[in-house]
């Protein structure tokens, strides 16, 4: 008898670690276990891959913009790329894992990550995704392109976190700012707008492929790029003085003082700019980083409100 029981305990033993265990694993079918039992929930990326992700995950970011979006979330990280400075993350006690372009992935990997978030924009990081697939380590590849992208990705973050109430903070309240903006609106003839963006050693005609694009273009501004293509192969003075634009937006890239320095040389200083009506009128501007050039996050609104400030008010 005595030997029974024994051997009863100690079988008893043995199994609890195990069920302990698989009590941490998603259902693979039948009835979905509460969030009490598993905290988390399945993560979608941009480009369709689904991957559960627990709450207390370690979790590293290769992009500054979607490492600001997951803490805005309410989660945390133990890695990040070195961009997370500009987004005015506190990197200290985090693993650095090189730059968004050039993640490296030896310290990716001495990180012991449960998940990597991506970016479906970076060649490196699709190429980063088949290493971490062929080492089965969970990844998302994100995009943020648009306030609704932003909306999308903080739908799938605070799922994880649980975190409704950072989803109101960080998403509806400027969702609603950004409605009441929108119909401020003046219903008028379409006003024209030329968006450009200067580098240390160039500048490019820009469609709503970017932040300042799709806001003018939601607050219904016409960009000449979309009716003069010729614009985007190839921008000179000339041609801006043929579209005479209403308004002249610039995004920097890169060197913030080397691009100013080329538009000073190359664009500001020609006669024939000085005389356009966007200049002469006091409707030529270049943009603040921190709203157009980065992500702008939880401050969406604000990009909106300065555009509609200098266009409408």
């Amino acid at each position: 008898m005595r030997n029974r029981l024994c051997l009863f305990f100690l079988t008893l033993t043995l199994l609890l670690p195990l069920v302990a265990c698989q009590k941490q694993e998603p259902p693979i079918g039948g009835d979905p276990l509460s969030r009490d039992e598993i905290e988390g929930a399945t993560l979608t990326d941009a480009l369709g891959n689904k991957h559960f992700v627990e709450r207390r995950a370690r979790v590293v970011s290769c992009h500054a913009a979607f490492a600001d979006c997951w803490l805005l979330a309410g989660g945390t990280l133990v890695g990040v790329t070195e961009d997370a400075a500009d987004y005015g993350i506190a990197t200290e006690g985090l693993i650095a894992v090189g730059t968004a372009h050039a993640v490296d992935r030896e310290r990716l990997l001495a990180a012991a990550p449960d998940y990597v978030i991506l970016s479906a924009d970076v060649a490196a990081h699709l190429a980063l995704a088949e290493t971490l697939t062929a080492l089965r380590i969970p990844f998302g590849l994100f995009r943020v392109d648009s306030f609704a992208d932003y909306k999308a990705l903080m739908t799938e973050f605070c799922a994880v976190t649980g975190r409704n109430d950072l989803f109101a903070q960080n998403v509806t309240v400027p969702e609603t700012h950004i409605a009441e903006i929108k119909a401020s609106v003046p219903s008028a003839a379409p006003k024209s707008v030329l968006l450009m963006r200067a580098h240390t050693n160039g500048i490019k005609a820009k469609r709503a492929d970017n932040v300042a694009g799709l806001i003018l273009q939601e607050l219904g501004l016409r960009n000449i790029a979309d009716d003069t293509p010729s614009l985007l192969e190839e921008l000179s003075v000339e041609a801006i003085i043929q579209t005479d634009p209403d308004y002249i937006f610039v995004l920097t890239m890169g060197s913030e003082e080397g691009a100013r320095a080329y538009l000073a040389a190359n664009v500001e200083s020609n006669p024939a700019f000085v005389g356009l009506s966007a200049v002469q009128n006091g409707k030529y501007h270049v943009l603040p980083k921190a709203l157009f050039h980065y992500k702008p996050n939880e401050e969406w609104d604000e990009s909106y409100a300065y555009l509609y400030e200098i266009i409408f008010a």
